[in-house]
């Protein structure tokens, strides 16, 4: 686990003085990302400069240091993440006769990228995101993992003169062209709805992320060409159901994690009171030993405080458990950490005990196991669950469905869920991913546009057969959701240099959740049944909750208590950003809203922090400050 930066330059002047110290400045701001060392290329030809921070985990001798070279010079890799197949691909290229060197996956990704060229993507099971550059041809190939565990942000001088890239989007104000680009309207307005920026956009003109399963390949002349090498299938083949579903499952996840628990360090599992990390934590547990160290934060006193649960768990599967409580007290410094932490603006408050549960992990282990993943592959959210339970309601008129939906609620019908009331199933999904709502919205930033004309990840149609609806949920949820989630999962842990890995993501769990039929997770009313049964091996059924809670923290009670002051300094007591966006009168009725009670407007409040914290961090001021743009705060985008 580490993190890179690079600038490839269309006219070979990467070898002047002002790109040595850019990228010099670029790697520093990836020290947390990898405290163990760095290292720094710069390509014969004069067109590519790389940076690198290691955190060593796979044989962290000097062997695998990077920028890595190939045996044969032809070519330069740095790369962050872990192939966990990595032994199987040396024992093929070793019949191919490459010699190795070291015990790194680094070097076997690196030579399998040599032998079989972009092709070697595809044979990747891991987390990784690289940069891979063949001078012969002199292209740069930027490639990302299967589900998006770990990022890549890239941008593009305006001008055309060349590329810069990076682990971190705020590396990419470092840029030795200067700003690239002003704020997309459009995305701000993004942001705001879904607290997140989704990929592949970048709140800044001519900036982007690398999208999960996506390749870019940029020419000598500069022309980019995107490709995916996976990606979620639409319309999977059905072929597993009942105890076989059960059993492909167990045995999928079994190989994840010994594939996974692979490390020259440490190694632990992060411990909830719920389904998904339990299930990781019980399987580890039998492959390893009474050794595994766990660890949870909790938060007495709260409605949705797991400890007890987690320690019932620790108990049960007999593993090492350490936990830590969390309390308002405490919020004020966490969230000096939070502003620290976050590198692009994220309104995911739960990005608190996400901090709180890395710092606490570190102190014992580098590597830690977690639970993402199962939420949205296995069907574990309500808003899946009553969508497919009700999806051949769908196939009647809106005003019908709304019929039905009050019916219900005045005791004339069965009780039918809210989710079809929206005209389409994809509005459904994308009212309930926004957390500032479009009237609010439309108050606190008057005339800020809707999304990008491009993004149609909620769009739906008219869909109403069960199995079609349900394979259009599991593409909502792991193309929105996950997607916020794993970037929060990245902040967090990077911030404490601690890897984490996810075997629920998998490419072979994935691939087999893929092939079960989705009903079979909502057995008797519930969801996750195949996950739930799978637990139910390790612990008492009676022990696994049926209600999700969520990993979070009271927010909404801090915020009219410990980090009210924060709140008034950050939003009232200083200007915002962008200039001109924001109605303050608005913005102060919507907060004074939730100061008082009358409503509950903790998401988009924390969102709006969020993005002032970002642009007052040193290290955006090159790209965001207020007085590079004074007078004109949006532009627009122009193409990759």
């Amino acid at each position: 686990m580490c993190g890179f930066a690079g600038i490839l330059s269309f006219h070979a002047e990467a070898g002047r003085p002002r790109f040595a110290t850019a990228v010099r400045r670029m790697t520093d701001l990836l020290r947390r990302r990898g405290p163990d060392g760095q290292g720094f290329y710069l390509s014969p030809d004069g067109r590519l400069r790389l940076g690198f921070r290691r955190l060593a985990v796979l044989d962290p001798t000097p062997a695998g240091h990077q920028p890595m070279i190939s045996g044969d010079r032809g070519s330069v890799l740095v790369f962050n993440g872990e192939i966990y197949n990595h032994l199987e691909l040396r024992h093929a290229l070793e019949q191919h006769g490459v010699r190795f060197r070291s015990r790194s996956d680094t070097e076997v990704l690196l030579e399998a990228l040599g032998r079989w060229d972009v092709a070697a993507i595809s044979k990747l099971n891991g987390m990784f995101a690289f940069a891979w550059y063949d001078l012969s041809r002199r292209r740069l190939v930027l490639a990302r993992d299967h589900a998006g565990v770990k990022p890549l942000y890239y941008g593009r001088e305006p001008g055309g003169q060349g590329l810069v890239f990076a682990s971190q989007y705020n590396v990419l104000s470092q840029s030795p062209w200067g700003p690239l680009g002003g704020v997309r309207a459009e995305v701000l307005g993004l942001y705001l709805r879904l607290h997140h920026i989704p990929p592949p956009y970048g709140l800044l003109a001519n900036t982007w992320q690398v999208e999960p399963g996506q390749y870019l390949t940029i020419a000598a002349n500069g022309t980019v060409e995107k490709k995916y090498w996976w990606r979620l299938p639409a319309d999977p083949e059905v072929s597993l159901r009942g105890g076989e579903a059960v059993e492909a499952v167990a045995a999928a996840l079994d190989n994840a994690i010994r594939r996974q628990r692979i490390a020259d360090v440490p190694l632990g599992v992060f411990l909830s009171g719920g389904v998904d990390s339990p299930l990781v934590a019980a399987v580890t547990r039998r492959q390893t030993g009474p050794e595994l160290k766990a660890f949870t934060i909790g938060n007495p006193g709260w409605a949705q405080d797991e400890t007890a649960a987690a320690r019932r768990f620790s108990r049960l599967l007999e593993v090492d458990w350490r936990w830590r409580d969390a309390g308002g007290a405490e919020a004020l410094a966490d969230v000096q950490e939070v502003m620290a932490a976050q590198h692009e603006p994220l309104g995911d408050f739960s990005m608190l005990p996400a901090l709180q549960v890395c710092r606490l992990a570190r102190v014992e282990v580098t590597v830690e196991l977690s639970g993402d993943g199962g939420d949205e592959l296995f069907f574990g959210y309500e808003r899946s669950a009553s969508l497919l339970r009700h999806a051949r309601v769908f196939r009647h008129a809106p005003a019908l469905r709304r019929a039905l939906y009050y019916a219900g609620r005045l005791g004339l019908g069965p009780p039918k869920s809210e989710a079809i009331t929206a005209p389409t199933p994809g509005h459904f999904y994308f009212g309930v991913n926004c957390r500032l709502g479009e009237a609010d919205l439309a108050r606190i930033a008057p005339g800020l546009p809707g999304p990008p004309a491009d993004f149609d990840l909620y769009a739906s149609g008219d869909r109403h057969d069960p199995g079609e609806l349900a394979h259009y949920s599991r593409h909502v949820e792991f193309y929105g959701q996950l997607q916020r989630g794993l970037k929060k999962l990245d902040l967090a842990s990077m911030h404490h240099s601690l890897e984490v890995r996810v075997p629920l993501l998998d490419r072979e769990v994935i691939e087999t959740s893929l092939r079960c039929d989705p009903i079979e997770n909502l057995r008797q009313g519930g969801r996750k049944a195949i996950l739930r049964e799978l637990l139910a091996r390790h612990v008492p059924a009676a022990e696994i909750p049926r209600a999700k809670r969520g990993f979070a923290v009271p927010l909404g009670d801090w915020l009219r208590g410990p980090l009210r002051p924060v709140v008034e300094d950050t939003l009232f007591d200083r200007d915002l950003w962008p200039v001109g966006v924001f109605d303050r009168a608005a913005l102060r009725r919507y907060w004074d809203d939730h100061r008082s009670g009358r409503r509950d407007c903790k998401w988009g409040i924390w969102t709006l922090l969020a993005l002032q914290w970002w642009a007052r961090r040193p290290d955006t001021r090159g790209a965001a400050a207020e007085d590079r743009h004074p007078t004109e705060p949006f532009t627009s985008a122009s193409p990759a």
